[in-house]
């Protein structure tokens, strides 16, 4: 096939030539290619923008930041409480002192609130609502946050929190839980381990601090003890307990600390001696020298601190009997303490060894408010139902606006206050 195809081949045309007349085409130019940044399409994220009591060392000034903001959508197992008021705390005063230098940043304050919830996780809208009126504790120490902010971010698992009653103000709800749930534990401790029952006698070293206020409440009206209750206080605040329980005046036997310099122990001590007490008339107001029969005590609650009820608590305690201090071996001083900080040496060794060295029951107790330790008694439910049928009630000295902080916390400080103090936060 290829011999035949070359024998055709004609020579004229092989030789024959075309001139073209088209010119060749232009090259094609290239344009360079640059990369240009453009602009990221926007996301769908909003805040909550908070106002925040807050403070930088123990001797710095107390100051409003605007810095936190609360992201939304809330997250699935959370809250957005809008606080209404806060009730302030010695603790507070601990936490404050704790912070020596600037360097730790900015800390808030407050343990106990009041509010509206505003938003809330997908996962709690079986269990809450906006709108819902809540309190509750938000009780985080060592993270520097406090619930004195116009809104907090609330983790139901883990903080108090519970609805507030109808008829229960917002103020008083503001200022219950930390102290009601101290003395309900308190006392819920001591009836199971055989300790509080009906007949027991008791004394209430402190019984016009808020934590005190409750525990009279509760021993009376809710354990029903039957003795009264031998209450130290000063003159003043024994008047101040006669006014806002005047039925229960007549089951408390008052001591007034102030009359033997602090040394409760010896009027304490001459009453048991001699079976005589000063009680006041009920009827009349005045004060009756009446037979003091109940001997030594079996329950000791300390909500005021001091060695000196301990140094003689052979001529003071049963044996078999309970000693239950919030505060240790030193008289709280809210202008120096610090949270969590070691007591003396004999008290830590009380601590540890307890009933070894005495012939009592020894126990500093320290409230834990996290919802997870509540399960185990339920206080929570169980304190915001006593609220509601007003069995015990949150006794306000005084209320402040938060622009008023530093009055709020210099009253605070001179540890006077008869009842709660509460603040006021404005709507941001």
């Amino acid at each position: 096939m290829t011999d035949r195809i070359l024998k055709n081949r004609d020579p004229f045309l092989e030789n024959l030539t075309f001139d073209q007349q088209i010119p060749a085409p232009k090259e094609i130019a290239l344009n360079e290619v640059k990369l240009r940044r453009v602009a990221r399409p926007l996301r769908n994220v909003r805040f909550v923008p908070t106002k925040e009591l807050v403070f930088r060392s123990k001797n710095g000034p107390m100051t409003f930041s605007y810095e936190k903001k609360l992201k939304i959508p809330v997250a699935k197992n959370k809250l957005i409480v809008e606080v209404r008021y806060v009730g302030l705390n010695p603790i507070d005063m601990k936490i404050k002192n704790g912070y020596t230098n600037p360097i730790y940043g900015e800390a808030g304050l407050g343990r106990e609130y009041s509010g509206v919830i505003t938003h809330v996780g997908e996962k709690l809208k079986d269990t809450w609502n906006e709108g819902d009126p809540v309190f509750g504790l938000y009780y985080h120490p060592h993270l520097a946050v406090g619930s004195l902010q116009s809104a907090i971010l609330v983790d139901p698992s883990v903080d108090a929190i519970i609805l507030r009653p109808e008829d229960l103000d917002e103020k008083e709800a503001a200022g219950s839980l930390f102290c009601l749930g101290t003395a309900f534990n308190i006392l819920d401790r001591l009836e199971k381990k055989g300790f509080l029952k009906t007949e027991s006698n008791i004394l209430i070293n402190g019984g016009a601090s808020s934590v005190g206020m409750f525990a009279i409440q509760l021993l009376k009206r809710v354990y029903k003890v039957q003795t009264k209750l031998v209450v130290v206080t000063t003159g003043t605040s024994a008047e101040f307990l006669k006014k806002h329980f005047p039925d229960l005046t007549g089951d408390m036997i008052f001591i007034n600390y102030l009359n033997c310099r602090g040394k409760s122990s010896r009027p304490l001590r001459k009453m048991i001696s001699e079976e005589k007490a000063i009680v006041q008339d009920p009827t009349s107001g005045t004060d009756l020298e009446v037979t003091y029969s109940q001997g030594k005590f079996d329950v000791v609650l300390d909500f005021i601190g001091g060695y000196d009820i301990l140094k003689h608590s052979q001529s003071l305690i049963h044996a078999g009997g309970s000693y239950v201090t919030t505060v240790g071996d030193y008289v709280a001083d809210y202008k120096n303490d610090v949270f969590n900080q070691w007591d003396n040496p004999s008290a830590n060794m009380r601590k540890m060894v307890g009933s070894m060295l005495y012939s009592y029951d020894y126990q500093h107790f320290y409230f834990d408010p996290n919802v997870k330790s509540a399960s185990s008694n339920d206080w929570l439910n169980k304190c915001a139902a006593l609220l509601d049928r007003q069995e015990v009630t949150c006794i306000i000295d005084k209320v402040y606006d938060w622009k008023d902080l530093k009055e709020a916390f210099s009253y605070m400080a001179t540890q006077r206050a008869h009842g709660k103090v509460i603040m006021k936060v404005e709507k941001f």
